[in-house]
């Protein structure tokens, strides 16, 4: 194997980056988003739970965390784009919980996504973006390759929490309206298909969020190189 193959271990999470991160979110979001939070209630406190999250733009992780996830637990965790862990940033992102993701070619990030699997087992908040990718003010189509990999076939039925990031240009010097809304929880057994439960949760994600869902279930997804490629 050569050596740009091999994959840098994870870091790990750290305190006082989470910490930092929500000093930075509280900071910036309060500089210029008014913010409102609904169903902070149905985030549970403990406990491993799976968070699928719309995904607007750049400002959704340090303002979904410092707004509302943060209100309710530390042990976050995010996938989020291999950009952010460029050693420009000095593992900074990676510290706070960031597990990076090629989307482009996401068996790439193989091992990534199997620590993404091991710290949601071992009892975390796991927050995967279902899009991959930064969809403003629409939908984008639900990408069920990393999804499936992390859930895989669960042994015991495992949380899962729709999550609406709503943004609302409130015009010229005004802070846009940034709202959050957490969906009931839904629980994910071995005996669902993975694609269906996935689709559903699209739909509400997109209901969170004062948004529509145009896409139709497909009857096959093509996006299986995740499950195929070797470990």
């Amino acid at each position: 194997m050569s050596s740009k193959n091999i994959q840098k271990p994870h870091p790990g999470s750290s305190e006082k980056a989470r910490k930092a991160l929500r000093w930075f979110g509280r900071l910036y979001g309060s500089l210029f988003y008014k913010a409102e939070v609904y169903g902070l209630e149905n985030v549970p406190e403990t406990g491993k739970v799976l968070v699928l999250s719309k995904h607007q733009r750049n400002d959704d992780i340090p303002l979904g965390l410092s707004k509302a996830l943060y209100h309710r637990r530390m042990d976050i965790w995010a996938i989020m784009k291999d950009s952010l862990a460029s050693p420009m940033f000095f593992d900074f992102f990676l510290r706070c919980g960031g597990i990076p993701l090629n989307r482009k070619e996401p068996r790439k990030s193989k091992n990534d996504l199997l620590f993404a699997k091991k710290v949601l087992n071992e009892g975390n908040m796991l927050v995967i973006f279902p899009e991959q990718t930064t969809v403003p003010y629409k939908m984008g189509k639900g990408r069920p390759g990393g999804f499936r990999f992390i859930v895989g076939k669960p042994e015991e039925p495992l949380p899962v929490l729709c999550l609406g990031l709503e943004y609302k240009p409130r015009g010229f010097l005004r802070r846009t309206s940034f709202i959050v809304r957490a969906g009931k929880l839904r629980y994910l057994t071995a005996d669902m298909d993975p694609e269906d439960f996935l689709h559903d949760c699209m739909h509400e994600i997109a209901s969170l969020t004062s948004l529509k869902y145009p896409f139709e279930q497909s009857k096959k997804s093509a996006d299986l190189e995740l499950e195929e490629a070797p470990i």
